[in-house]
């Protein structure tokens, strides 16, 4: 997950939803995946801010790099179904 945030970062995309998170985390629980992203945080590997819109940045402490802001809310897109 955290590997998966990171290349987000790099590229400039967006945050990844708590889907996408949960999805990688190997669990279909949202809540499990913002309880990562929690703990991921109070580790001090990043920080996830939330703007007004409800759009969610999470910057990369020891890299300073940040993901785009991205809807936490959003449905994962399976871009390999056919």
């Amino acid at each position: 997950v955290f590997m998966m945030i990171a290349r987000a970062a790099k590229e400039g995309w967006p945050c990844p939803s708590d889907a996408a998170i949960a999805r990688a985390y190997g669990s279909h629980s949202l809540r499990r995946a913002r309880r990562l992203l929690d703990y991921i945080e109070e580790q001090g590997l990043i920080v996830c801010q939330v703007d007004g819109t409800g759009r969610r940045t999470v910057t990369l402490v020891e890299l300073a790099w940040a993901t785009a802001p991205g809807d936490p809310n959003a449905l994962e897109h399976d871009s390999s179904a056919a």
